[in-house]
């Protein structure tokens, strides 16, 4: 499992941008209706595009997300989120 935080959470779109621990950055659609928010700490596996379940570091509450994307430089993040 790799963990990221979260850097954009877009409420409206549903859209992530996380940033991954190795560096790179991912992002991803959240599929349900829990509250995220910017700075939470997520683990599952984010080198991946499909569905995934994400869980809270903290918390261990669980996400269902469907990573759209990863490997992606901060400028390609800040793009994919316009």
């Amino acid at each position: 499992m790799e963990q990221a935080q979260i850097l954009v959470y877009q409420p409206q779109t549903g859209l992530i941008g996380l940033q991954l621990a190795g560096g790179s950055y991912a992002l991803a659609e959240q599929w349900g209706n829990q509250p995220l928010r910017e700075g939470q700490r997520l683990q599952g596996n984010l080198h991946s595009v499909g569905m995934e379940t994400l869980e809270d570091t903290r918390t261990h509450a669980r996400y269902e997300v469907f990573m759209q994307a990863y490997g992606l430089s901060a400028e390609g993040l800040r793009l994919a989120l316009l």
